[in-house]
């Protein structure tokens, strides 16, 4: 367990916005460290410029994390790509790229497409392989047409549904029109 002392030792090096971030975040460390956060702040005299500053960065950070989980998505061609091409050995480099960007939404995506298209793909061979491979081809790009439904109506509503209760109603909502916009 870390004394009162220890912790004061130890904020009084860290720079304001850290100390900024242990109050903002309360409830993921102890009473007793963010009693000597807000005690350092208030010995700082902190100006108004610097608060408004702060907030600032994390409206950015909300508004960054918001786009790349909502509003970036694939683009209809990424999807085909990973309709059609399913195969891990050659859309591995795509996915780890995302997941490096900190894309969940594409991540997620990417996989999904991967991994109807394979689906579509076996159900195809199962069930049409008596016929012409015009008529299997055609069913399995045909299967992309759901898949692409569901991926816009389902997947995207459920990351939504989930940043609301992350963030608030109206925030995150005003936040999905303006990128939307």
């Amino acid at each position: 367990m870390v004394s009162k002392e220890e912790l004061q030792s130890t904020f009084s090096t860290l720079p304001t916005e850290k100390l900024m971030e242990i109050i903002d975040n309360k409830f993921g460390y102890t009473e007793l460290a963010v009693s000597v956060a807000f005690a350092e702040l208030a010995s700082r005299k902190i100006s108004e410029e610097e608060i408004k500053n702060y907030k600032s960065k994390q409206m950015k950070r909300l508004n960054t994390y918001i786009k790349k989980n909502i509003s970036d998505d694939l683009t209809f061609s990424q999807k085909n790509l990973f309709y059609f091409i399913w195969l891990p050995l050659f859309t591995i480099v795509f996915k780890q790229n995302y997941r490096q960007e900190g894309c969940a939404l594409k991540v997620k995506q990417a996989n999904y497409y991967s991994i109807l298209g394979f689906i579509f793909f076996v159900l195809t061979f199962v069930f049409a392989r008596d016929t012409s491979n015009l008529t299997i081809a055609a069913i399995w790009i045909g299967g992309f047409i759901p898949s692409y439904f569901l991926d816009e109506f389902f997947n995207r509503q459920r990351q939504i549904k989930k940043l609301q209760r992350l963030f608030g109603e109206n925030e995150t909502a005003e936040s999905v029109q303006e990128q939307d916009a």
